[in-house]
């Protein structure tokens, strides 16, 4: 009996054995098949061929899953997310991302948790979502600095100096380039100095302009530096750039010569590197030079071969070629020209941003509806506060009841009082709107008369003086001449009635683009025929005061503006980033600027919604009713 047990024991004890030694070379059968595909897939990414790249790739993962090896499953959505963004599909490769974000940190992988945030902070630049680049990239760089990796912790301050570069906070963009600089420079890194002194002549340029001039010729002095060190160690493309910054700084100080000199070695070096997008980008500059000559032949010549090699290579170029095109044939009376050139300047802007928009969009939306939650809970309770505070005041009629009449009587001549000063309010209303449609004719009636009278004098004095060739006074006439119109436009937006109401907000906020510091978005519906002349002529100005308080008051770097057709009403949203203030504080203040805008809203029988916190940007929300007006 004993031995048959032994033997029993023995029997079971061998199966174990077995079915742990099978159930290892499963795995490690597993995971080799696991790493082939992975390496297969990493393999066809390299060489561009994305369709075998991804069903490699994803039939790891899979398999991965399968046997739920977690860590084979992280590097799969590493992989994936990596796929992604060498497709450009930002948004997907950032789901993928995270996910073996969140696996690395579980198995506390600390290489690769660096990994993720680094592609992390990368993916979220390339949507322009700053905030959250900046949160991965600093995450990065505490790891690259917890390890004294001193590559990952100069490639961070790089790529945080980066996004620092675009939003714009110069200063903070110049510290991170200079920490970067010192320590490629101590690791003898000649891409990493090269592209340090890329960033720290362009952010020297962004701020430099007409009266700091000082800020170019340093901008100026970088480039200068970098193209030493990049034809030293032959990188072509780098010294194409350099040459290319060199030419629009020289542009900016009216160096003319000089910017075309260096602009045309540029453009040899990247049209001989097959480089055709950022050919493109010289090209545009070439064309901004030559119009800054008034050589409008020239100018026109490279705004079209801009657009030429842009095609297929780099949209944002494309969209800039057209722009120009439409400034030249402005400048040379071919207006319809111009106009044809500027829509598809807006077509090919629209179709670059409208998707990212309207995730924004949505996101506001939902931000929204969820205070509006908010605010009717908290008027519920505030109602339940009342009728508490009416019950007490009962009881105590009860027992003071001729305090009671006495009160009665106070309130009805309160309510007299109320009503007086309700009628007074709704004549000062009636009078501001009165003020603000006169206004509106004023400014029509000076418009035309400037155009007509004084621009027509202007135009004659200026042919009398081309025919005597005096070209100091033609030079006085146009520049006369501008500013009549400038004045004439801001009294009137006469390209209202040209060009309609959508394209008139968009080309208003382009010149608030280029004018300012400021980084504006838009996505803006097509709302021409939802309004009568008059609630156009108000929505515009309602929109131009909103952006000139932000443009005044804000401090604000990036401003939104959504204007979409929603039943049957238009709603629109213009949000910045900036300082922010007290609604309730300006309205007691009687706040001009906030005054207008309301009063605006109430002519066209609108509503208005202002969500503005300290430090924390403002929201302007309104609604019109379509073809509505009083």
């Amino acid at each position: 009996m004993n031995k048959v047990l032994v033997y029993l024991l023995f029997f079971l004890f061998l199966n174990t054995s077995c079915a742990q030694e099978e159930k290892k070379s499963l795995e490690s059968q597993s995971n080799s098949l696991v790493k082939n595909y992975y390496f297969k897939g990493l393999d066809f990414l390299s060489k561009n061929n994305f369709d075998e790249a991804f069903k490699s790739i994803s039939s790891g993962l899979e398999a991965s899953k399968k046997t739920n090896q977690k860590d084979l499953m992280a590097f799969g959505y590493l992989h994936l997310g990596g796929y992604f963004y060498q497709k450009k599909n930002y948004q997907i490769a950032i789901e993928n991302l995270k996910k073996s974000l969140a696996i690395f940190i579980y198995l506390k992988n600390e290489k690769e948790t660096y990994n993720c945030y680094f592609k992390l902070g990368r993916s979220y630049y390339r949507i322009s979502e700053f905030d959250a680049s900046l949160v991965n990239h600093f995450k990065a760089l505490e790891i690259a600095e917890r390890i004294n990796n001193e590559k990952e912790i100069a490639e961070n301050l790089g790529r945080i100096g980066e996004v620092y570069l675009l939003t714009p906070d110069l200063r903070k963009a110049q510290i991170n380039f200079k920490k970067a600089l010192k320590i490629y420079e101590r690791l003898g890194d000649e891409q990493g100095i090269v592209g340090c002194f890329t960033n720290l002549g362009a952010s020297y340029q962004k701020q430099g302009g007409p009266n700091k001039k000082e800020l170019i010729i340093k901008a100026i002095d970088y480039f200068k530096q970098g193209l030493v060190r990049a034809k030293k160690a032959n990188l072509q493309r780098n010294e194409s750039i350099f040459l290319g910054n060199i030419g629009s700084s020289y542009r900016s100080l009216d160096k003319y010569d000089e910017s075309l000199e260096f602009l045309f070695r540029a453009l040899k070096i990247k049209v001989k590197l097959k480089n055709y997008g950022s050919a493109a980008h010289s090209c545009n500059d070439i064309s901004e030079t030559y119009s800054a000559m008034n050589n409008l032949v020239k100018a026109k010549e490279f705004a079209l071969k801009a657009i030429e090699y842009s095609k297929g290579f780099n949209i944002h170029q494309e969209r800039f070629g057209y722009y120009l095109l439409s400034k030249i044939e402005y400048k040379t009376g071919n207006f319809k020209s111009s106009h044809g050139h500027l829509k598809r300047y807006h077509q090919i802007h629209d179709s670059l941003f409208s998707l990212q928009k309207m995730a924004k969009i949505n996101d506001l939306q939902i931000q929204y509806e969820t205070e509006k939650k908010n605010l009717t809970i908290e008027a519920q309770e505030s109602n339940i506060a009342l009728l508490d505070s009416k019950n007490s005041i009962k009881n105590q009629w009860l027992l003071f009841g001729g305090l009671g009449l006495l009160s009665i009587f106070a309130f009805i001549t309160l309510q007299k009082s109320k009503n007086t000063a309700k009628k007074e309010k709704l004549l000062q209303e009636k009078f501001s709107q009165d003020l603000l449609i006169s206004q509106e004719e004023e400014r029509t009636r000076i418009a035309r008369e400037l155009h007509d009278s004084v621009g027509q004098q202007l135009t004659l004095i200026k042919r009398k003086s081309q025919n005597i060739e005096q070209q100091e006074i033609t030079k006085m006439t146009n520049k006369a001449l501008e500013e009549v119109r400038s004045i004439s436009r801001n009294l009137y937006p006469a390209l209202l009635k040209q060009l309609g109401l959508k394209e008139s907000i968009e080309q208003l906020i382009n010149e608030y683009d280029e004018q300012t510091e400021l980084f504006f978005s838009m996505d803006i519906d097509l709302i021409d025929e939802y309004f009568t002349e008059n609630t156009s002529l108000n929505f515009y100005r309602l929109v131009q005061e909103c952006l000139t308080n932000i443009v005044k008051h804000a401090k604000a770097k990036s401003v939104t503006v959504n204007i979409k057709k929603e039943d049957k009403s238009i709603i629109t949203l213009i949000s910045d980033n900036g300082k922010g203030f007290d609604v309730d504080k300006n309205k007691k203040k009687n706040s001009l600027g906030l005054k207008t805008i309301f009063e605006r809203i109430k002519i066209m029988n609108g509503n208005l919604s202002i969500n503005s916190k300290i430090n924390n940007g403002t929201n302007f929300i309104f609604s019109i009713p379509i073809k509505n007006e009083s």
